[in-house]
């Protein structure tokens, strides 16, 4: 066998080993590595559409542009307890299934006056704390207008940040602070 063959051979071997877990990848995983909780792409694209009906894009980004999504399900994975995630991913079920049963279609494929509709409805039933679609609800929006007032675009734009408020002078002589 010929030297070259054999080391062309051997490469592309070793690139189809490398290459085949790439392919073999689950569609339904979402795109977000979590620790606690477990979520399909189908909920994580419904969390960016929940967020996005939340604060929706204008002359200025809305919520999913941003990563409010993402920074809220981290949240729930990082910070919250067990009994919390349960609660929560349960109601992200149920509020799947509310969607369902209500318009016979998931809710990243309802219009926007069909969503807006639903979460009307939603903020409505605020006081009904057993109800754990609107338990769910109630923490997503917490967590979205977190993300959002948060982010890099809201504080930069929106409401300009300042590090020390009014005039700082960081080099300053010892005898002239003390005056």
């Amino acid at each position: 066998m010929n030297r070259r063959t054999a080391l062309k051979n051997c490469f592309i071997v070793t690139a189809g080993v490398a290459l085949i877990p790439a392919c073999m990848q689950e569609k339904s995983k979402s795109s977000l590595l979590l620790k606690n909780i477990k979520i399909s792409s189908e909920q994580e694209q419904l969390m960016a559409d929940l967020t996005d009906t939340i604060i929706p894009p204008t002359d200025t980004p809305g919520a999913k542009d941003v990563g409010a999504h993402l920074f809220a399900l981290m949240m729930i994975d990082e910070c919250y307890n067990p009994d919390e995630q349960k609660k929560f991913m349960s109601g992200l079920k149920a509020f799947q299934n509310l969607t369902k049963k209500k318009f016979d279609k998931s809710f990243s494929q309802l219009t926007l006056q069909q969503r807006s509709e639903l979460l009307t409805e939603l903020e409505a039933k605020k006081d009904e704390k057993d109800n754990e679609v609107v338990a769910f609800y109630k923490v997503a929006k917490g967590m979205t207008l977190q993300a959002f007032t948060g982010s890099q675009y809201y504080l930069t734009k929106v409401r300009v940040y300042e590090m020390v408020p009014g005039s700082f002078h960081g080099c300053v002589p010892v005898k002239a602070a003390k005056a």
